[in-house]
């Protein structure tokens, strides 16, 4: 689809950062970001640097709720995007390395002293995920990217997560949470705008999503951890405040997620909501910073309770 409408190289410039900006984010339990699968110009390389401080019951995407915990986490994560067009498809293929350290205490009900603290620092645990268009989403060059108008898009998310982050048993929280864990999910946007490159373009994300767990042998209790799937549905609406600077509003709700532990249901399954706010400032056409705020709300007695700011970097190479 071809638009008449000519915009000038600055702008065009700053319109491949809006979706080089948008690197999915490693934490799928605040969400992934606005605009997160919106493509960029296939043969893109993005390299990302997230500063992110967490305070909450959960170590980020590790799934796990654990109601009394209070845990503080300052993380820095490397993250690398690249895409690309294979069978006339668009393909997002990223790779994702968090670090950095927690400190975690658990206070008990009745209990008149709170329980130990601990602290653990090194790596977690590495993801890599693939993205794809499935509907409306073609592989754009810089040539066509900017004629083509957005509207409805569908796409497809898998992101697997390897055990490679620091774990010890004996430990409440940790960097890394010991298990596969694979999640499935289907982005979905809608477009209101003359073309990516609109000043004023505004966007509905929505991100449905499962992921599955596996076994989890090496418990702090017991001998084996299973969980149920844990279901998402993260929304965001986007607008451009001009070519250099937009806003959006974030939420994301989480239920299920039940665990057994030796054979027995613990009946904990999980519900809980958060929204937040983003906003992103482009400095060049390759060098950009978006920043987020969010809180859960609202959640039951197992549910995913706290706070996060995140800071992100991003640098494309066009």
């Amino acid at each position: 689809m071809v638009y008449p409408m000519k915009f000038p190289g600055k702008l065009s410039g700053f319109a491949f950062l809006f979706c080089a900006l948008v690197a999915q984010t490693p934490q799928a339990d605040i969400g992934d970001g606005p605009r997160a699968y919106l493509p960029p110009p296939i043969d893109t390389d993005v390299f990302s640097l997230y500063g992110m401080k967490v305070s909450g019951n959960s170590m980020i995407g590790s799934g796990r709720v654990t109601p009394h915990l209070n845990l503080d986490v300052d993380l820095v994560v490397a993250q690398y995007t690249r895409t690309m067009e294979i069978r006339d498809r668009y393909i997002s293929f990223t790779a994702v390395q968090p670090a950095g350290r927690l400190t975690s205490s658990l206070s008990l009900p009745n209990v008149a002293i709170a329980g130990a603290e601990a602290s653990s620092e090194g790596l977690g645990d590495t993801q890599l995920l693939l993205t794809a268009g499935l509907y409306n989403l073609p592989p754009l060059t810089k040539e066509t990217y900017r004629d083509y108008k957005p509207s409805f898009a569908v796409g497809g998310l898998a992101r697997f997560t390897l055990p490679t982050g620091k774990y010890d048993q004996q430990q409440s929280a940790n960097l890394g949470a010991n298990r596969y864990s694979l999640q499935l999910g289907t982005p979905i946007t809608l477009g209101f705008g003359e073309s990516f490159l609109d000043p004023r373009l505004t966007t509905i994300d929505f991100l449905p999503s499962i992921t599955l767990f596996g076994n989890n042998d090496d418990p702090s209790t017991g001998d084996t951890l299973r969980q149920e799937p844990l279901f998402k549905l993260e929304t965001h609406v986007t607008h451009n405040l001009s070519s250099g600077f937009w806003l959006s509003l974030d939420s994301v709700y989480t239920f299920g997620g039940e665990t057994e532990a030796d054979g027995t249901a613990q009946n904990d399954a999980q519900r809980s909501f958060g929204l937040g706010g983003s906003l992103g400032l482009q400095f060049s056409k390759s060098l950009g910073l978006k920043a987020s705020y969010g809180k859960i709300v609202d959640h039951n007695e197992n549910g995913l309770d706290g706070e996060f700011i995140r800071l992100t970097l991003t640098y494309a190479r066009l």
